[in-house]
């Protein structure tokens, strides 16, 4: 039992250290360490144990920071010298990859290079094909590792650290740039088969899954048929997991066994045993090397090896040692992974199968594989809502099917086209296709339960009516009390004991008990200023006796790779509100830091009203059609429970740049207004100077256009006397907003600046009295690695 506790405590040391604000020093580490021996002797295992975890963890985080680009640095230009490591990820106009640094040189003298280890480049418009194990001299700008900061987001810092990247940046195309020499790697031969199945004849849906189960490679995957896989519940087995290990393992130990029978027969005494955990072994190393040794093929190929080893050494592990070596295992190789979702659903699910169903299950293989299903969608409903990940109420029935399909079918298929493929790539192309016309018709099954669409109006509507699904939202909120999540947590315990287990009928009246708890605690209005990088997105949020109303200024913008803060940053937000409709969306003008994300947004919470300052080109304008869509105009104005919305601008008047028709929005609550004033320069801040009455100063202004040195006026800061200024920039952007001198004037008027570079988002909410309370992301939330 002393084991078992030494384990846990080892990890939990280990992963605390990712919660501190900032990391301790040396000393302080050395410090700590010395108090290691007296405990032992002392008999203070447990305590022993969570110090040297805790030491491991400050280790590993100082090792890991001093591995990145100084700040001071941040940004600069460099010559490197280095290798292309992994898969590249290929769009339209750019190819991604990460870049093995050999050597390099700057105009900085600095021994940056000592500590540089892995880049994450962008080449965009690259004039020849980036393959792995390719020697490169690039002129390239790097900036030190660095995301976005938001309530519900994901900590994208938090995940090049735990890839081991030193920096981000791009190849800058006027640089001196030449291919050196190409290096043949595992990724060079990796690559090779990636391209094979994107040349094979079939649809583009079904090479990207091949490639995503035998490469695990998600980056040819599509984001409708990625949302199909998470809405229906089978993403799991669409990515290389802890279920697929195990499986090519057991298929390994098999084959390993009737080795050892055959060698049997000509005089050998090796056991089945050994061989078979020989080649299990083996056979697991060698699938989670084919997915390049991803972070989470590592956590799933740990808890293989754990049951390998204890096969091996013939060794009777219990379930807690068993899976608290699985969990140091995971601490060790990566201290941060507490913090990821896959961290929560893989352990959750191994923790379900080892401790509930053996004890609730004693009938036929059938109906234990049903309750399966259903105990393990039990025990993922919380950690689903924690991590803000939509719950797919039908999984356990669709899973029934999809298990059995992908893991003794499609899966098999895809590994013996692996080995064939090594021997004659042409036989792999047959093998391959055919694993190909299995998932063309498995992804029209998945699609029947994840999107209307795609499924006949009876399947559907049928499901529906029985199953009360228009009842079951696809995200639940996530609670703001500490008190409710213990209760969701106490619920889904009770629920998961077995028949007939004491105390199992509380859960009826702890469920009934939810329905009077108010899961958020709301403020009449709340103004958030989200980080969107060089951009700009605010949510507003009134509370009061028609409910909660939720308003949308601006999306922030949308990249040539796809990727948009509309969809990435703005929905999560409104998830982890508990937000299910938005009811006006405003689009201040059609820049792309501004509107670029408002289709996904809308495709994901479409609103029931829409203002926007000029026309807005829409890839998909029937989707908008349900909607009141109009142009904002001065004077418009409507009232939320006391709180007052009006429009100041734009009038009729047409402007001729686009930035001066951004719609500004003033929003009165008691004595206080708040101004969202979009990129508005200093013409129409002049005209706004001269019609805006204020009885007292602006207690919330959103800089016009960034802080540039087009707008922000003296004579717009003396009339409005903002008390708060908010930035909405990126870090450290090529455009330098906010301009030094707009910073020195509001500095001057004594408003109390706020940049979302530097804070992350920012909430700025109003109690009943009026009171103002601001919190901002970065140091509410901090992390060390900030």
């Amino acid at each position: 039992m002393s084991r078992i506790f030494a384990l846990y405590s080892f990890s939990i040391g280990i992963f605390s250290i990712g919660f501190f604000p900032w990391l301790p020093g040396y000393l302080w580490l050395f410090v700590v360490f010395s108090l290691v021996p007296p405990l032992y002797f002392l008999h203070r295992y447990v305590m022993v144990w969570l110090l040297l975890g805790m030491c491991y963890g400050i280790g590993w985080g100082q090792y890991a920071l001093s591995h990145q680009l100084p700040d001071s640095l941040s940004p600069s230009e460099f010559l490197l010298t280095g290798q292309v490591v992994g898969l590249p990820s290929i769009d339209e106009n750019r190819v991604r990859f990460n870049f093995r640094i050999m050597s390099g040189t700057d105009n900085h003298a600095s021994k940056v290079f000592d500590v540089l280890k892995t880049v994450r480049l962008n080449w965009y418009y690259n004039p020849v094909e980036i393959i792995p194990g390719q020697v490169w001299r690039l002129n390239v700008k790097l900036k030190r590792p660095r995301g976005m900061v938001n309530p519900g987001g994901f900590d994208y810092q938090a995940w090049l650290i735990r890839q081991g990247i030193s920096a981000t940046g791009y190849v800058r195309r006027e640089g001196d740039n030449h291919l050196l020499k190409t290096r043949n790697s595992f990724d060079t031969w990796r690559f090779s088969l990636r391209q094979t199945i994107q040349q094979l004849p079939n649809s583009d849906h079904a090479k990207s899954l091949v490639a995503a189960l035998t490469l695990g490679d998600r980056s040819l995957v599509s984001d409708e048929l990625w949302d199909a896989l998470v809405f229906s519940g089978v993403v799991h087995l669409m990515v290389i997991s802890g279920l697929h290990v195990g499986l090519v393992a057991m298929f390994a130990f098999g084959v390993g066994a009737g080795l050892a029978r055959v060698g049997a027969l000509f005089g050998l005494s090796v056991t089945v045993r050994y061989w078979g955990s020989v080649c299990s072994l083996l056979a697991a190393v060698a699938y989670a090397g084919l997915a390049g040794f991803s972070l989470p093929t590592q956590r799933a190929l740990i808890m293989a090896l754990v049951v390998i080893l204890a096969v091996l050494l013939d060794r009777k592990v219990s379930r807690s040692l068993g899976f608290g070596l699985a969990l140091a295992g995971v601490a060790l190789l990566d201290p941060l992974a507490f913090f990821g979702a896959g961290f929560w659903l893989s352990f959750g699910a191994v923790a379900c199968l080892l401790w509930l169903v053996p004890v609730a299950i004693k009938t036929s293989v059938w109906t234990k594989f049903i309750r399966v299903q259903w105990l393990v969608f039990i025990a993922l409903v919380m950690p689903l809502i924690l991590c803000q990940l939509p719950i797919a109420w039908l999984s356990p029935l669709v899973n029934m099917v999809a298990i059995p399909w992908v893991s003794l079918f499609i899966v098999p298929l895809c590994l013996i086209a692996t080995v064939v493929f090594l021997l004659n790539p042409e036989w792999s192309v047959e093998i391959w296709s055919l694993a190909c016309w299995q998932l063309d018709h498995f992804v029209l099954f998945i699609q029947t339960f994840s999107d209307p669409q795609h499924a006949t109006i009876l399947q559907f509507t049928t499901l529906k009516a029985i199953l009360g699904l228009d009842l079951l939202p696809r995200y639940l909120p996530l609670p703001m009390s500490f008190g409710v999540s213990l209760v969701l947590v106490l619920i889904s315990c009770l629920l998961l004991l077995p028949r007939g287990f004491p105390c199992k009928f509380l859960s009826v009246p702890l469920i009934a008990g939810l329905v009077f708890i108010p899961l958020n605690q709301s403020s009449p209005l709340k103004v958030t200023v989200l980080d969107v990088g060089q951009g700009l997105s605010v949510v507003v949020q009134t509370y009061g006796d028609t409910g909660r109303r939720t308003l949308v200024y601006d999306t922030g913008p949308g990249q040539r790779s796809g990727f948009n803060t509309g969809e990435s940053v703005v929905a999560p937000y409104l998830r982890y509100q508990g937000i299910t409709q938005v009811d006006i969306l405003v689009l201040s003008h059609s820049d792309n830091d501004h509107a670029g994300g408002a289709e996904s947004l809308f495709e994901l919470f479409p609103a029931t009203q829409v203002f926007w300052g000029e026309n807005i080109k829409l890839d998909k304008p029937t989707k908008w059609a349900n909607s009141d869509v109009s142009f904002c105009r001065a004077g418009e104005s409507w009232n939320w429970d006391g709180i007052g919305f009006q429009f100041l601008h734009p009038s009729e008047e047409a402007e001729k740049n686009n930035n001066n028709r951004s719609c500004v929005l003033q929003i009165k609550y008691r004595d206080q207004t708040i101004i969202l004033p979009g990129d508005i320069e200093s013409g129409v801040e002049r005209r706004l100077r001269k019609n805006l009455r204020l009885e007292q100063s602006v207690t919330l202004l959103v800089a016009p256009h960034h802080g540039s040195r087009t707008s922000s006026t003296s004579g717009f800061v003396q009339k409005l006397k903002p008390q708060h200024v908010v930035f909405s920039t990126g870090y450290k952007h090529h455009f330098g907003h906010p301009a030094p001198d707009v910073v020195a004037r509001y500095q001057h008027q004594g408003s109390r600046l706020w940049n979302t570079a530097d804070h992350g988002a920012i909430e700025f909410s109003w109690d009943e009295r009026g009171s103002l309370r601001v919190v901002d992301t970065r140091t509410n939330k901090k992390r060390y690695w900030y």
